[in-house]
């Protein structure tokens, strides 16, 4: 095996050609770190070239309203030192050996567990460096939201706004890892079931910490006077006697799924509270109030 001999420096005849070849691989070595982390840093890269396991989240990406912003943006740290920066970048380069090895299994982030991971992974930093956390925003007509409120609550962006970034409903899933396993699209949790995992109707404290308080549940908290809030379920000519019950069950096995994922999610460290799965029944109506005196009457009839 060849050494790499120093004698030269010691010789005053080689010593200026090994300076100037010292120098030149060195120099020659800074350009291509600066050339390789600036090109693996382009989405192009990111979607074409690292992280092909991730075309079903690439093509959500593709289709959402942050389609032109930069992968790393949002899934590298804020205003990173270079030793930070770095690391993240090895990080992101140990996704290359379930790419190429062809062992990656779906879903990938389940449970949107890296939304949930707050400042260890997608904290407030990342949405406010674009956006102002001072605006007003109202996101829909019939629903009011105060964002000065969630983030003195200590709610980060990602906590509701999950897939904002990543549109499953315009580009759902279709992939199957090696195993056959088929992707599955990532909760939403800007719908209204994932509010009341922290909101609630009898004024339950839900949420933990030192400063942990209830969240409202009613109607008027979120929804101005006069909206409409009866689905469109609701309107079945056989919702009351029949239709409800179909229903209800359907709700109960996503429930039941949920109850498993929010398993998987605290091994990785995640809040109970914002992993906990909630009954989309249970967002209007008080089960021991609303449900449960009909159904009582109902099974002593039975018997």
């Amino acid at each position: 095996m060849a050494k790499i001999s120093l004698a030269g420096f010691k010789d005053p005849v080689r010593r200026p050609r090994y300076i100037v070849w010292t120098f030149t691989v060195l120099f020659a070595l800074a350009a291509f770190m600066v050339v390789a982390l600036g090109a693996s840093s382009t989405r192009w890269f990111c979607a074409e070239v690292c992280h092909k396991v991730q075309d079903d989240t690439i093509r959500a990406y593709q289709a959402s309203a942050h389609a032109e912003i930069s992968c790393m943006a949002c899934h590298e740290p804020v205003n990173a030192d270079t030793v930070t920066f770095l690391f993240a970048k090895m990080k992101s380069a140990l996704e290359v050996i379930p790419t190429v090895g062809n062992t990656f299994t779906l879903p990938l982030n389940k449970g949107s567990a890296l939304a949930l991971k707050g400042g260890h992974e997608m904290g407030s930093q990342q949405c406010t460096q674009c956006h102002s956390d001072k605006r007003k925003v109202t996101p829909e007509a019939g629903l009011k939201i105060d964002h000065e409120v969630h983030e003195k609550a200590g709610i980060w962006c990602t906590v509701c706004h999950n897939r904002t970034a990543h549109n499953e409903t315009d580009a759902p899933p279709v992939l199957s890892d090696p195993s056959g396993n088929k992707n599955t699209a990532h909760p939403d949790f800007l719908k209204m079931d994932a509010c009341f995992r922290c909101h609630d109707l009898e004024g339950k404290v839900k949420m933990t910490g030192a400063d942990a308080k209830a969240a409202p549940g009613t109607c008027s908290t979120c929804h101005p006077a006069g909206f409409n809030l009866i689905p469109e379920s609701h309107k079945a000519a056989d919702w009351a006697s029949k239709a409800h019950g179909e229903v209800a069950r359907e709700i109960d096995l996503e429930y039941g799924k949920g109850l498993a994922e929010q398993e998987e999610l605290a091994k990785e460290g995640i809040t109970p509270y914002l992993a906990a799965p909630v009954k989309s029944c249970e967002t209007c109506h008080v089960p021991s109030k609303f449900c449960e005196p009909c159904h009582e009457k109902l099974k002593v009839v039975a018997e």
